[in-house]
């Protein structure tokens, strides 16, 4: 199933100094596949549940959910869903001279996969823009370019963002550590692994990590999961089962206990906002979390 916004080639203007195609939501089943050699637009696409795979430029990656990437034109632009969770998504495709200097002027070469970028809701402001123009018009070429243009500049910076981070991890092991959490959050995961990769025994990780995040590496990987699991509230209709399951927690009745331990509401109630608010998770390990040998 699809929403999509699309502008006529009649309707669009001659002068392009930036242009949107078509911009939609896509929610596929497992064959949903699309193939643009040579492509005349850039593809900008945020993931909002699932996952999918992308063959662009040489490169192949597999977008999930919180994701971004960007396609250039002049590419052979190739994806589709995973066969197993197929990707919902939210997406613009848009040319024109304005969007060819911003890509060059903020650095980028090539295709782009950025991990857990939260960027929603300029997708979703950029889609009501194009849903709300009627036809081509002015407002929409003005409002929509500056909103590519922020989109661009985020993305930008994130990229600016994980160079520093890397350089950073290089020298504080409790950082390397963070990014190895952050890369596993969809998994099991034992605090001896993640001692091993940063050249820590579990002790020492737990103490340097402690005094870096005010946190153990425990209650920062629940953390993750927990504010994960949020995202996937609010924005799917993932039964909470299938989210516990997604996340590895041990089964839906463990994962609502710790949910609602966190957050102060259940799953459901949080879903329907029965709080009138969305709880924000605290971090704070209690004392069940400091005796947990397993991160999850």
């Amino acid at each position: 199933m699809e929403h999509i916004v699309s502008f006529l080639s009649d309707y669009l203007p001659r002068e392009n100094h930036f242009v949107v195609e078509i911009a939609g939501i896509t929610y596929p089943d497992k064959n949903y596949h699309i193939r643009r050699p040579d492509s005349p637009v850039y593809c900008l696409e945020y993931i909002m549940s699932g996952k999918g795979w992308v063959h662009c430029g040489g490169e192949t990656f597999y977008p999930r959910e919180g994701d971004v990437y960007l396609l250039p034109v002049q590419t052979d632009q190739d994806y589709g869903a995973d066969a197993q969770e197929p990707f919902q998504k939210i997406w613009m495709n848009v040319r024109g001279t304005l969007c060819d200097r911003l890509y060059e002027e903020y650095g980028f070469r090539g295709v782009y996969h950025f991990k857990d970028c939260p960027l929603y809701p300029l997708f979703r402001e950029f889609l009501t823009l194009c849903e709300q123009a009627k036809g081509w018009e002015s407002n929409l070429e003005r409002r929509g370019s500056l909103l590519f243009h922020e989109i661009l500049m985020n993305l930008s910076d994130y990229t600016e963002r994980k160079k520093r981070d890397l350089l950073s991890e290089r020298k504080n092991p409790a950082e390397k550590a963070r990014k190895q959490l952050d890369g596993l959050v969809y998994e099991t995961v034992h605090i001896g692994e993640v001692a091993r990769g940063v050249g820590l025994s579990p002790s020492q990780l737990t103490r340097v990590f402690q005094r870096e995040y005010g946190m153990t590496p425990y209650a920062y990987f629940l953390s993750r999961k927990l504010a994960l699991a949020q995202n996937l509230l609010r924005n799917s209709s993932l039964p909470v089962r299938e989210i516990a399951d997604r996340l590895q927690f041990t089964d839906e009745h463990y994962f609502s206990a710790l949910f609602r331990q966190k957050t102060g509401v259940s799953p459901g109630a949080y879903r329907r906002g029965a709080n009138g608010r969305e709880e924000e998770l605290s971090g704070k390990e209690s004392e069940g979390d400091r005796e947990a040998p397993l991160l999850l």
